[in-house]
């Protein structure tokens, strides 16, 4: 099984990948990791921003160690902003049959602070893109793959992408052998 997280800072695509990308795997499960709390939820539970991202992403690990013990899918994929102790965590998803692999998006500063697509940014989430910039989201030392996708179309990303874990499932069979 391959745990797939799509990695960068808001707006950079994450989302969108994903789905296409679990679409394109074959037996692949896509978690949209916002909807794991509501904020209808959080708000009711009485959780601060912080601790109702904390709350998904346990949420998140729980489903994916579910998963990994019904071994329904060969791919489980995700859109996430990870961060090194998040990073650690979803690491020791990894064993003889699993693998965890983070690719990072990482359009130009100017592009993701753009209105893309549907999404209207406020100014919160522009100065929380900026921060994120700030702090390296777009350049993870511990991306399996980092894609500059300023220019490209869903499809070339999710088309490099692919390529990539061809690499990835290549290289497990041959040390395999």
């Amino acid at each position: 099984m391959q745990i797939i997280n799509i990695n960068g800072p808001i707006n950079s695509g994450k989302t969108t990948i994903s789905k296409l990308l679990a679409q394109e795997l074959n037996k692949a499960l896509f978690i949209e990791v916002d909807d794991l709390l509501s904020d209808d939820e959080q708000e009711k539970l009485g959780l601060s921003m912080e601790q109702g991202w904390k709350e998904r992403t346990d949420r998140l690990a729980q489903l994916i160690a579910k998963e990994k013990l019904l071994a329904r899918y060969e791919h489980i994929v995700f859109a996430y902003p990870i961060a090194d102790n998040t990073y650690r965590e979803w690491k020791s998803f990894e064993d003889d049959n699993t693998k965890f692999i983070n690719i990072t998006l990482a359009p130009a500063l100017e592009v993701c602070i753009q209105n893309r697509g549907n999404r209207v940014l406020s100014k919160a989430e522009v100065e929380r893109i900026k921060d994120m910039y700030k702090e390296g989201y777009h350049n993870r030392p511990y991306a399996d793959l980092i894609v500059d996708n300023t220019g490209q179309t869903a499809q070339e990303t999710l088309n490099k992408i692919m390529m990539f874990l061809k690499t990835v499932k290549l290289n497990n069979k041959e040390s395999r052998q």
